[in-house]
Formats: C-alpha cells, structure tokens, sequence
C-alpha cells in the first residue's frame, strides 16, 4: 500500500523536497566575501560597506592632513618670497597667517575626532 503511494507521487515527493531545500538554502545561506582588512574573516553586504565607509572616512582623513600640509607650505612659500622680494617684513601678515593655520589646524584636527567617532557609532550599530 506505501509502495504503490509512493511509486504514484514519487515524482511529486522529490520535486517538494527539491524545492524545500533550494527555499533553504536561499534564505539561510548568507552570502559572504573577504574582508577588505582581514583575508580569513568573511563578512556579508551591510560589514562590507561599513568597511568601505571606514576606508572612504580614513581616506578623507588623510586628504585634509594632506590639505593642511600643502597649505602650511604655501604660507611659509609666500612669506619666503615676500622677503626675497625686498619687501620689509610683514610681522602682522605672519601672525595672521599663522593664527590661520592654528585655526586650520584645530578644525582639521575636531573634524578627524568627528569622523572617527561616526565610524565607532556606525560599527557598533551594526555589530
């Protein structure tokens, strides 16, 4: 009596456990790729763009270190060039241009904090 049931739908019997099975695998396996910082770690979608995120904020970082440094050196060029020109010193100018670099300076330096604060926030949001 079993047998014969199962000789009449035994094509249906495998064609639900085929499907049970892909619903499964769909649905309970992730998929994951390597870590941006670490090879043997996997992560899914939402880790890697909070590792892409971190790496675009680093990123940023460095180009405002960059943008303060070139600044800096624009000042010191522009000052070097006054006084090869055989202007007379300018002590007002140079005070000006270095409380302007302070004030470059401690934003780049409150922006930095900023960032690395929202990474935190965000990687531990997430985790």
């Amino acid at each position: 009596m079993i047998g014969e049931w199962l000789k009449e739908h035994g094509a249906l019997l495998i064609t639900i456990l085929v499907t049970v099975g892909v619903l499964f695998f769909i649905y309970a396996c992730e998929p994951k790729v390597s870590s941006l910082w670490d090879n043997g770690l996997r992560i899914n979608r939402q880790e890697l763009q909070l590792e892409l995120d971190q790496l675009v904020s680093l990123a940023q970082l460095k180009m405002v270190d960059l943008d303060k440094q070139e600044q800096l050196r624009a000042v010191i060029l522009q000052n070097a060039l006054i006084l090869v020109q055989g202007q007379p010193f300018n002590p007002v100018g140079l005070i000006t241009g270095v409380a302007a670099l302070y004030g470059i300076t401690t934003g780049v330096s409150n922006a930095g904090k900023v960032a690395k604060n929202i990474a935190v926030k965000r990687k531990a949001n997430n985790v």
